[in-house]
């Protein structure tokens, strides 16, 4: 990769051990055909100078390749260069001065000698034994296989060169310098290694990485432009993945044709350009804007900008940063060009922090239930709940949403820890309240999509119900469709396993997102839950033509033998008017908010005893 600063030092030190070969030959030619012309002194003179020059460069090169590759900023100053070169030049102008001496050994080999290349050598010896030291010490900075590719070359390279030191006369130094060549070539700087196999003409990402060092450590303005390539579908097909890997391709030659700058493979959907000069983003732009037009089928192409280092001065936020809105940001937004400015760092930063929150509350199994009561209709109890989770902030008192953690917590892979938490909580907290003597018959237990496709969640929540000794009957499922479930055999096989057992099912957030009709016709649900922001719109008395909806569904829900909830009740009104057609379970603020445990339990208490003094009167 010619762009990155250690791969241009690696590219110098190839031609100077090229050349310290070249500059070997000429001084054994001078040696050996020259023998005593007139002027061979002063050709072998300048050979020997021009070798041992040559090989102190190349330990020069090694010891500024080794900085590149663990400096933190991959950047390389002038100042640096130029005072790392000193010893060069003083051992240079030591053997100009001084000259070096010429032996032959008892083998019949010329071999350098005398204080000049004693100086020589010595320098040469400490640019390796220090670029060692270094790359010893700050291995943590660089890959375990390149640090394990740099260490032996230079181990290699260390001990050639003692024994040539000692056996005068054989020249093993520059089998030692191609040895290192070869070495950190077939592990490390093959530029093969840094484009991707699958998509010709794509670097993959850790050249992006490599390059986006390199250039925040300049410290000058540049931007990532992304494009990002959102499917139609959650599930691609090979069709749909083909013509993904083509457009790619075709953006790739757009980034290098008309921008002057190589594409790279972030993530599986996304390619990002490193660019200088914002008139090519725009031009970059307006190319993938048309491209979308004309060849995007089943993509929508999204355009994003990051500036660099405005908005990240350190590598790993700028990549945190370019992760989050080739993900979960650009999913949700509708426009085909997206600049990020500091609200969507902001809106990152939050999003980290909640995850952050939700792995450690994992961990330490610090989610708190809360139990919100459910009306029933034909008798006035309130003889169920709903159990719903909350995470409260740990440095606060503050509570983190569940529609803002929830999400995450799917994204995390974490959701199925949070629902098995949660149950054991539910479950534990039933058996020591007996909840059942407080006329309760059922308590509400949200699944996310996630478990309902896993094939143990059957085993798992009936030996939780077995462990707390709680009747099946008592627990009622709601499938909660945060996300979409895309293995119906396995979320059907686990549904008839828990009705089996005697609990019921119900479909949760009917009116949005994927709890549509269809989902009903697939499933044999006991009860659907009407979503609270389908309920208001329902009721809305600015759109009084929409409680022709609300009829509709009720009707369809009740000649398809199903229970119907209706959630978000928060007037007396509503539940007047939800009543009168025909739903026959009532939740929301009106009758109480989510509540914790003790709470929950002073109001059944209070319940209780209403229904006592009612039974008196």
């Amino acid at each position: 990769m010619s762009q990155l600063i250690s791969a241009r030092v690696f590219f110098i030190f190839l031609v100077s051990v090229f050349f310290n070969n070249l500059c070997e030959i000429l001084e054994c030619a001078a040696f050996l055909l020259i023998g005593e012309k007139d002027n061979a002194a002063s050709i072998r003179g300048v050979t020997q100078i021009l070798y041992v020059g040559s090989l102190l460069f190349c330990t020069f090169i090694m010891c500024i390749y080794v900085y590149t590759k663990t400096t933190l900023k991959r950047t390389l100053s002038n100042k640096m260069v130029v005072i790392t070169g000193l010893p060069v030049i003083f051992a240079v102008i030591t053997s100009i001065i001084l000259g070096i001496k010429a032996g032959i050994n008892s083998y019949g080999y010329y071999y350098n000698y005398g204080p000049a290349a004693q100086v020589c050598y010595m320098v040469g010896f400490i640019y390796i034994f220090l670029s060692l030291l270094r790359v010893i010490v700050l291995r943590g900075r660089i890959p375990k296989e390149s640090f394990f590719a740099i260490f032996f070359g230079l181990i290699i390279w260390t001990v050639l060169s003692l024994y040539q030191f000692i056996d005068r006369g054989m020249q093993v130094s520059a089998i030692a310098m191609m040895l290192m060549a070869l070495i950190l070539f077939l592990s490390m700087e093959n530029p093969r290694e840094y484009f991707e196999r699958s998509i010709e003409g794509i670097r993959n990402r850790d050249a992006f990485e490599m390059a986006l060092f390199e250039k925040i450590g300049l410290k000058k303005d540049f931007f990532v432009v992304s494009v990002i390539f959102t499917g139609k579908t959650a599930v691609m097909s090979n069709s749909e993945r083909s013509e993904m890997t083509d457009l790619m391709k075709i953006v790739g030659k757009i980034s290098e044709s008309y921008v002057g700058a190589p594409a790279y493979l972030f993530n599986w959907n996304t390619l990002c350009s490193i660019v200088r000069n914002p008139e090519k983003v725009e031009t970059f732009m307006n190319i993938v804007n048309n491209l979308k037009d004309n060849e995007g089928k089943n993509y929508r192409l999204t355009f994003s900008i990051l500036e660099l280092p405005k908005y990240a001065k350190e590598v790993d936020k700028a990549l945190q940063i370019l992760t989050y809105v080739s993900g979960e940001y650009a999913y949700t937004q509708s426009t085909p060009n997206l600049v990020i400015d500091q609200s969507v760092v902001d809106k990152m930063t939050y999003r980290n922090s909640i995850e952050d929150v939700v792995r450690t509350a994992v961990k330490e199994k610090a989610f708190e239930v809360y139990y919100q009561p459910i009306l029933c209709v034909a008798d006035g109890s309130f003889s169920s709940a709903e159990a719903l989770v909350r995470l409260k902030r740990p440095d606060t008192e503050n509570y983190i949403s569940p529609e803002d953690f929830i999400p995450i917590a799917e994204k995390c892979g974490l959701i199925q820890e949070i629902d098995d938490l949660v149950f054991e909580k539910v479950c534990s907290f039933i058996a020591k309240e007996n909840l059942s003597s407080y006329g309760i018959r059922t308590i509400e237990v949200n699944l996310s999509g996630n478990e309902v496709v896993d094939e143990q969640t059957h085993t798992r929540l009936i030996n939780k119900m077995n462990k707390y000794h709680i009747p099946p009957k008592f627990i009622n499922f709601e499938i909660t469709e945060t996300s979409y479930i895309n293995n119906d055999e396995v979320f059907k096989e686990n549904v008839a396993r828990l009705r089996e057992s005697g609990s019921t099912i119900s479909m949760d957030d009917f009116g949005s997102g994927y709890s549509n009709l269809l989902e009903i016709l697939k499933m044999d649900y006991a009860l659907v839950k009407m979503d609270k922001e389908f309920v208001w719109n329902c009721l809305d008395k600015d759109k009084p033509e929409n409680m022709r909806m609300m009829d509709y569904t009720i009707n369809f829900l009740k000649d398809f033998g199903l229970h119907i909830l209706a959630e978000g009740v928060e007037t007396l009104e509503q539940a007047k008017i939800l009543i009168d057609k025909g739903v026959e379970y009532l939740q929301g603020f009106y009758y109480s908010r989510p509540i914790p445990e003790d709470e929950y339990i002073d109001f059944l208490k209070s319940q209780k005893g209403l229904f006592a003094k009612g039974e008196q009167n």
